[in-house]
């Protein structure tokens, strides 16, 4: 999540051969979905449908504690799938997660807040140990992973590199449409400060009901401002956050067969993470 997964699937859907589903039940191998509903129900959304490839696009997939036993359920039914793994500086994301959920009106607080009390900031951040999960359950050769910072600066390359992993024409991609950035949220409006300690009262959301409509979007014109907020870290909290990820993203790097240096922390060193386990 927040890794440029929408750029990478309106990019994947410009191939004739390929169809990446945005209809299908959310969250279907997760606990819930998964015990109500069989399998069938899930391929129906698939019905009809003549491409080559066929795929979902589920981020919450890549948050560990809440889908511990995703990898499973999907080798149950699907063990020849074929797995892309976009990631980015995991500081990036986290901030980015964070900006666009506050933009969203969630009463996180600030980034430093936030990361405290929102486990999944950092959990999905922890590359390593979300892929880990599945390379239980997958060969490698199964797994793609992507970096945004390639599908930013070469998605020519990048996209063809799609099509030889997915088994498709690797020119078949429209490349000016799938180079475009999708969901930026620079253009959007965010709350301030007080707007969001608002959103954390417990009598907020009561009495935003209450309220004529006329006045709430008075109200959201005031206390919400053009733009992308912009974290203000504390930096104890920066180095906590950072002293959490990096022994992560050193395996995940070495994983990629990347160097560590790809990535820089302001407080602490990724590639001084030597004393890490076997892969």
């Amino acid at each position: 999540m927040k890794c440029g997964s929408t750029s990478l699937v309106e990019g994947l859907n410009t191939h004739p051969e390929v169809f990446v589903s945005k209809q299908s039940p959310p969250r279907f191998f997760h606990v819930e979905k998964y015990r109500k509903k069989e399998f069938n129900y899930y391929c129906k959304f698939f019905d009809g449908r003549k491409e080559k490839v066929l795929s979902d696009d589920k981020g919450m997939y890549s948050w560990d504690s809440f889908c511990s036993k995703t990898p499973e359920r999907i080798k149950r039914h699907l063990p020849r799938v074929k797995i892309l793994y976009i990631i980015r500086h995991p500081v990036r994301r986290i901030e980015s997660h964070w900006g666009w959920a506050v933009a969203n009106g969630q009463p996180w607080g600030t980034i430093n807040e936030a990361v405290q009390s929102v486990d999944r900031l950092i959990e999905m951040s922890l590359y390593w140990r979300q892929i880990s999960r599945y390379r239980t359950h997958f060969d490698d050769d199964q797994i793609n992973v992507l970096f945004l910072e390639n599908l930013k600066a070469d998605p020519r390359t990048l996209f063809r590199d799609f099509g030889r992993f997915l088994g498709v024409d690797p020119d078949g991609f429209d490349f000016e449409e799938a180079a475009t950035p999708k969901n930026q949220t620079a253009d959007r409006r965010t709350d301030t400060r007080l707007a969001q300690r608002l959103r954390q009262w417990s009598g907020f959301w009561t009495l935003k009901e209450m309220i004529p409509d006329p006045i709430v979007h008075l109200g959201e014109r005031m206390l919400r401002r053009d733009g992308k907020i912009e974290p203000d870290w504390d930096p104890d909290v920066r180095r906590r956050v950072e002293e959490r990820l990096a022994p992560d993203t050193a395996k995940m790097l070495d994983y990629c067969c990347r160097s560590r240096n790809l990535w820089t922390f302001e407080t602490v060193s990724i590639s001084d993470c030597l004393s890490l386990p076997d892969r």
